[in-house]
């Protein structure tokens, strides 16, 4: 329907609802603004009802289909470029947003759209204006050249031919080119895989390769253009000094020390020109490109002219074929092929001048590319041709004397090396064979000063982009910028300090070989970046610039490797040193970022390929490693459990935290599980604990953890073991408790894994033994709840372990009994409005709600009239239902999950915070028993392992304690073995036997003791407190029980516990042994008996259980899957 059409048939609704309310007019507005793509955020929600209308049309871009009471909009947006931006990068007060999964896929009776706020709001900062930018032939191309054409074309060139000739010398230049090329044609296909920011060299490698090689090389390469900034005003100086001579001129000596001044003024004057800001530097490059241009094309009309006699008496000779033969082989003085390419290789490391202003650059991803390229190529033919125009037209070695001239021996002082011009002798040969020498002079001064302003402008830019990234400490300092162009200021004070104290030196030829192996392991890790991420297939690495060849990028980083040992072995074993001390720094520091380098990429790939190569490989039982699946709930909230086991798997297995949220699937179900990963990833790596996290949502336990049996893991790493914690007070429950209990040792046997049962009351502190939310599986994950049916619109959670939450829809945890629909919906509503249509960790980060009154918590009946305070002032009329009694409050605390992190921890809803800011009131600090335990993290010096083998397993039973004594808290315990053997006249052959066993089995002991089972009897009190125990299970007969009732498991008769008497009274007389010899030992290992299905009954076998572990230390009782996992054969 038209737009007029669809503005007639608006009409308000609810303004007994606090949401905002629009005109017809404004709600035509929106859809118009949607059609035209306007990129201003469109978060004002708005409710409206429209009459029936069948009719649609095809042209509005907002489709609705119409019924009496409600709307149905189409909230699909198209394809909008800001929505695939980084939300950080722009400078504006909102930016759109896409519509998320949620809101697509669960649609409230009432729809909501986004009505754009006014524009005049959304202006950008009027204040903030954007700096200039630079196109690809001022920023990129001009910079390049500049940077390329430097002291090395002017003064070194001619010396490169009189070292290596034209041969060699043309050999050096390709071989450099061909290094800058490849690196070029790399930085391109890098550059073009997405926007490039400020920080250039640096920002493309550490975002391709990661922090650490991007950290390493970013602080190297930035020293390595403030030093070449020292090379080239060195250059500068040299041409100064030689100017000066020709008027006998001198400032201190005429050499070295006048080098050292002229340079330190320069780059004083340098200074003044980058402090100005780019754009005033910028224009300094286009005059000098002017003078250059002209200084060479005055230089290639002077080689065509007829040579002067002074200028044939210094070497001149025009364009000769016989030069050219002359000077086509080396003439070595001192040199080799090496030490000439180290002389002459930084003259092609300016080809990264554009790159490095990245973040100054309009289109960068376009810009470097283009511009790159064509520098280079033009640069390197322009060297190529002053190669060979010098070769030709000047020889070796020349006198500088007319006379000598008119007499023929203008070569003869070569014999003594007295000979001052010449291509060996006189580096200004460029400057004589000009057609007018101060052009010459005034392009050597253009061409050094821009190429040192270039590297005093890139060197800054780089460390500003590291010490902005927080990768390293301390030199934050660098990160901040000018407050009217950003520029770094602190960074070109740094850079005018490193090249002054490098000017000391004074040589071009003593500073270049420093600097050439920094710029070659720089151009190593460019193309060895491109090649690694090309290599890893990974389909984020989609480059626009298609003209490259991951294998040419792989021999790019070899020949910079390879020539880095050749120019100088010894200063490439530095600089490698060097850099991979900043990359193991990085590594151990571990920044906290994120920049999917193709590290992460190739960590992806290999993973995958071991896995399938380990899938394909044949278990063996000397390659048997535990692999734990550990039913922790929310492992925070059972932190000694996961870190008892994890001293199991420490270096030597894997961990697998198995968590069921016990919940129907819905949308707090469906939000508690993708927050809590990232959370519980997070605080397993602050404790140092490598294990994996596996959540499932399922109504029932019992049905989670069958599920978690069968889908954790992955190909070979699959569990092998079932881990949880021992359930105390189990007697106390009622039978569906007991029987869901009982049911997950089953399943665990089912599956053919080992099972072990970890009881650890007494290592616990006085507050988390008072908690039923510790223990592994203890009170929490298994709880007695009433649930509603399905069809209710109120849904039961129960998220991590924990007891009955009862949860709607909207955003609040309510007791069902307590609360109506309408209200809740009509509340949130209201919220919504307010704070947008996410609430991704309102539930798991929301409060910190204690129960403990005698730590000074707040207690439930305080919490609740304190909230009844709030109702009578109209915050939330209902708002005290929300916690009906202390064990809600307790189930509340279960959700927390604060780990430290204010930033990723704060609440995302008003309310909730409000709520929480009202219990924060009460905090106060942790007593003693609050603080977090460390009983299983702490070495215990002399401790002793108890191992009671008293079934055989497989070998699990006595491999489990050694690993143990491997790493962690029992790290060299000593292993005392026991065992009940139940033939008396062979009980000392036994215990050899025994021992050989062990010994065969290269599992360390100090004692092993065997007890004949007929010479013991257990004691009454055993024997009472197992009457005890059963007896408030016992019936008549188990018969009159469905097979399908909780109580056929659970209960038991006397036919039972006759069947099963030799059993009991194995149990019986080995908690007596356990009492007296295992009661102060550090950790008691015992093997506990297979409850064989449909015949031991839940009550008698988590009596013989808690016969096993009560008043006892900490207990694993353990029973392998009886496969063997010790071998005694090689």
């Amino acid at each position: 329907m038209s737009e007029q059409n669809f503005d007639n048939k608006v009409t308000e609704e609810a303004k007994k609802e606090d949401t905002a309310v629009v005109e017809p007019s404004a709600v035509s507005e929106t859809l118009r603004t949607a059609k035209q793509g306007d990129d201003l955020v469109q978060n004002l929600r708005v409710r409206f009802k429209v009459e029936n209308e069948e009719k649609e049309s095809a042209s509005c871009t907002h489709s609705a289909k119409l019924d009496e009471n409600n709307v149905y909009i189409n909230l699909e947006k198209e394809p909008q470029f800001d929505h695939y931006r980084n939300a950080l990068s722009i400078k504006r007060l909102v930016i759109p947003r896409r519509p998320s999964l949620k809101d697509l896929h669960y649609v409230a009776q009432t729809a909501e759209i986004h009505d754009p706020p006014d524009s005049s709001k959304c202006k950008p900062n009027a204040e903030y204006k954007e700096p200039r930018k630079l196109g690809w032939i001022e920023g990129v191309l001009m910079r390049c050249v500049l940077n390329i054409i430097g002291v090395m074309l002017y003064l070194r060139i001619s010396w490169v031919v009189a070292q290596a000739g034209l041969g060699f010398g043309s050999l050096i230049l390709l071989l450099s080119s061909a290094v800058v090329f490849l690196t070029a044609l790399s930085m391109s296909a890098i550059c073009t895989n997405g926007k490039v920011r400020a920080g250039g060299t640096y920002f493309i490698i550490s975002r391709s390769l990661g922090p650490e090689f991007g950290g390493s090389i970013g602080i190297i390469f930035a020293v390595a253009n403030a030093v070449s900034a020292a090379v080239y005003l060195a250059g500068f100086a040299d041409t100064v000094i030689d100017l000066m001579k020709g008027y006998n001129a001198s400032i201190i000596d005429g050499a070295i020390n006048d080098i050292r001044v002229i340079g330190w003024i320069a780059a004083v004057l340098l200074l003044g020109i980058v402090s100005a800001g780019l754009n005033f530097e910028s224009k300094a490059q286009i005059a000098l490109m002017v003078i250059l241009i002209v200084s060479l094309i005055n230089y290639l009309i002077g080689t065509f002219l007829t040579p002067t006699a002074l200028q044939r008496a210094k070497g001149i000779t025009g364009y000769s074929f016989e030069t050219m033969k002359e000077n086509f082989y080396p003439d070595w003085r001192g040199e080799t092929f090496f030490t000439v390419l180290a002389v002459y290789f930084p003259a092609a490391t300016g080809f990264l001048a554009g790159a490095n202003i990245s973040g100054d650059l309009d289109e960068p991803e376009k810009a470097i590319p283009k511009g790159t390229i064509l520098g280079v190529s033009i640069t390197s033919v322009l060297y190529m041709a002053v190669l060979w125009l010098t070769g030709i037209t000047c020889i070796r070695d020349a006198s500088g004397s007319v006379s000598d001239l008119v007499n023929g021996t203008i070569t003869a002082c070569a014999a003594n090396n007295t000979c001052l011009y010449g291509l060996h002798n006189y580096f200004h040969i460029v400057e004589i064979e000009g057609a007018w020498a101060p052009l010459i002079t005034a392009g050597v001064f253009a061409s050094t000063l821009s190429s040192a302003l270039a590297s005093t402008v890139s060197a800054p830019k780089c460390l500003q982009a590291v010490a902005r990234d927080k990768i390293f400490p301390y030199i934050g300092v660098f990160g901040k910028g000018s407050k009217k162009n950003d520029e770094p200021i602190r960074g070109y004070l740094l850079t005018f300090a490193i090249t002054v104290g490098i000017l000391a030196i004074g040589e071009i030829n003593e500073i270049a070989p420093l600097i050439s192996n920094f710029f070659m392991a720089s151009y190593a890790l460019i193309n060895y970046a491109c090649f690694d991420a090309s290599f890893a297939k990974s389909p984020g690495f989609r480059p626009a610039f298609k003209f490259y060849n991951m294998w040419l990028s792989l021999l790019g980083a070899i020949i910079c490797i390879v020539l880095m040992f050749f120019i100088s072995w010894w200063n490439a074993l530095i600089t490698l040193i060097f850099i991979m001390l900043l990359y193991v720094y990085l590594v151990r520091r571990k920044p906290d970022v994120n920049w999917g380098d193709s590290m992460q990429a190739n960590l992806y790939r290999n993973t995958v390929h071991n896995m399938l190569k380990l899938q394909s490989t044949q278990d063996h039982v000397k390659t048997y490693r535990p692999i734990i699946l550990l039913l922790t709930g929310n492992p925070k909230k059972r932190s000694a459990l996961v870190d008892f086991v994890y001293n199991i798997t420490k270096n030597q297995g894997v961990l697998l935290c198995g968590h069921v949220i016990q919940s129907d699937l819905h949308l707090k179900a469906l939000q508690a599980r993708q927050q809590l990963p990232g959370l519980v990833i997070r605080w397993l790596k602050q404790r140092r604990i490598r294990a994996f996290y596996y959540s499932y949502i399922c109504p029932k336990l019992d049905d989670g953890v069958l599920a978690l049996l069968q889908l954790c893991g992955m190909g070979k790493l699959n569990p092998n073991i079932m881990m949880m914690g021992y359930k105390k007070n189990w007697y106390q429950m009622d039978t569906a408790a007991i029987r869901e209990y009982f049911q997950l040792i089953h399943y665990g046997f089912d599956f053919h894994k080992a099972v072990g049962i970890v009881h650890l009351h007494s290592a616990l502190t006085t507050e988390e033994k008072q908690n039923p939310l510790n223990g592994g599986v203890e009170q929490s994950q298994i709880c007695a709840t009433n649930r509603l049916p399905r069809g209710n619109s109120m849904t039961t959670i129960s998220i991590g372990s924990v007891d009955t939450l009862s949860m709607t829809n909207d955003n609040f945890p309510v007791h069902h009994s307590r609360i109506e629909r309408e209200s809740i919906r009509h509340d949130n509503a209201k919220f919504n409005s307010q704070n947008g249509s996410e609430s991704s960790n309102a539930d798991i980060k929301s409060m910190n709600l204690q129960a403990n009154t005698e730590n000074n918590c707040i207690s439930s009946e305080k919490l609740k009239s304190e909230l009844c305070k709030e109702e009578k002032i109209g915050e939330s009329p209902n708002l005290s239902s929300y916690f009906h009694d202390k064990q809600d409050v307790e189930t509340l605390d279960d959700l927390v999950f604060d780990d430290g992190d204010e930033e990723n921890d704060r609440p995302l809803s008003s309310r909730f915070e409000k709520i929480k800011n009202f219990l924060l009131k009460s905090r106060h600090k942790p007593s003693c028993s609050q603080e977090p335990i460390d009983n299983f993290r702490k070495r215990i010096k002399k401790a002793v392992i108890d191992v009671w083998w008293l079934y055989d397993d497989g070998g699990l039973t006595v491999l489990i304690p050694h690993l143990l004594t491997q790493a962690g808290y029992l790290e060299c315990a000593k292993v005392r073995v026991f065992t009940i053997s139940q033939n008396f006249e062979e009980c000392e052959e036994e215990q050899k036997k025994m021992a050989l066993l062990l010994s065969k089995l290269r599992i360390d002991f100090s004692d092993v003791t065997i007890f004949p089972e007929s010479q013991i009897q257990p004691s009454e009190a055993t024997l009472a407190l197992f009457n005890e125990l059963v007896g408030k299970f016992k019936v008549q007969s188990r018969e009159i029980y469905k097979p399908d009732d909780p109580e056929m498991v659970v209960m038991v008769d006397e036919k039972e516990l006759e069947a099963l008497r030799g059993k009991t009274s194995q149990i019986l007389k080995a908690r007596d042994l356990l009492l007296q010899y295992s009661r102060n030992s550090n950790l008691v290992i015992v093997t506990v008996p297979v409850p064989r299905k449909n015949f031991v009954s839940a009550s008698v076998y988590l009596s013989w259980l808690e016969l096993l572990c009560r008043d006892l230390p900490p207990t694993l009782l353990l029973r392998g899957n009886q496969d063997s996992v010790l071998t005694f054969y090689s």
